[in-house]
C-alpha cells in the first residue's frame, strides 16, 4: 500500500504536460498491444475467411453447373431409354417359332413343299442368340422367289444363308432348294 501512496505523491509532483505525455503514451502502448494481440490476428483470420468463402462461391456454382447438365443428361438418357423401348418393342420376341412361320408362309402359297425343317444348336452372342435351320424345299423358281419374299417380310429377323438349287423335273416343281438360314432372338 505504502509503494502505491508513494507513486501517488510522485504523480502528484511531475508537471501537467509531463502526465499527459505520459497517459498518451500509456494509451498508444496499451492500443498498440491491443492491436497487435486481438486486432491483427482477427483481421487475418477475416481474410482467410474470404478466400474459404469465395472458393465456397466457386464451389457451389461449378456444382450448379455440373446438376443442370446431370439434370440436362437425364433427361437425354431417359428419352433414349423410351426410344429404346419402342425399338425392342418392334424387334422379334423370339417367341415366334421360325418353322411355323416357314411352314404358314408354305401353305398360304400352294406351289410350295417343305419337305423338311431341322433346327441346329441354338449359338449364344452378346446381345442375342443365333439359331441356324436347315430347310428343304420343292418349287418352282417364281414361287421360291415369291416365298422368300413373304419370309423376309415376317416379324422375325432372319439372313439366308447358304442356297444351292437344283433343277429337277416333276409335275409341279422345277426345283429343289435346301436353303440354311439363321434367326435371330435378342436376348433380354
Amino acid at each position: 500500500m505504502e509503494f502505491l501512496i508513494s507513486i501517488y505523491e510522485r504523480w502528484r509532483e511531475i508537471p501537467r504536460w509531463q502526465k499527459w505525455l505520459t497517459i498518451t503514451s500509456i494509451a498508444v502502448v496499451l492500443f498498440l498491444t491491443l492491436y497487435f494481440l486481438r486486432i491483427v490476428p482477427l483481421s487475418e483470420q477475416l481474410l482467410a475467411d474470404k478466400k474459404k468463402l469465395e472458393h465456397l462461391r466457386l464451389t457451389v456454382n461449378r456444382l450448379k453447373v455440373i446438376e443442370r447438365k446431370k439434370n440436362k443428361l437425364e433427361k437425354e438418357i431417359n428419352n433414349l431409354k423410351r426410344e429404346l423401348e419402342s425399338i425392342e418393342e418392334k424387334l422379334p420376341t423370339g417367341k415366334e417359332e421360325v418353322s411355323r412361320i416357314i411352314r404358314s408362309i408354305s401353305e398360304a402359297d400352294d406351289g410350295i413343299t417343305v419337305v423338311s425343317i431341322k433346327r441346329g444348336s441354338p449359338i449364344s452372342k452378346e446381345y442375342y442368340v443365333e439359331v441356324p435351320y436347315s430347310i428343304e424345299l420343292k418349287s418352282t423358281y417364281p414361287q421360291f422367289v415369291r416365298w422368300c419374299e413373304k419370309l423376309s417380310k415376317s416379324d422375325r429377323i432372319i439372313n439366308f444363308g447358304n442356297l444351292p438349287i437344283r433343277a429337277i423335273r416333276s409335275e409341279n416343281y422345277t426345283i429343289s432348294v435346301s436353303l440354311q438360314i439363321k434367326a435371330f432372338n435378342l436376348k433380354r
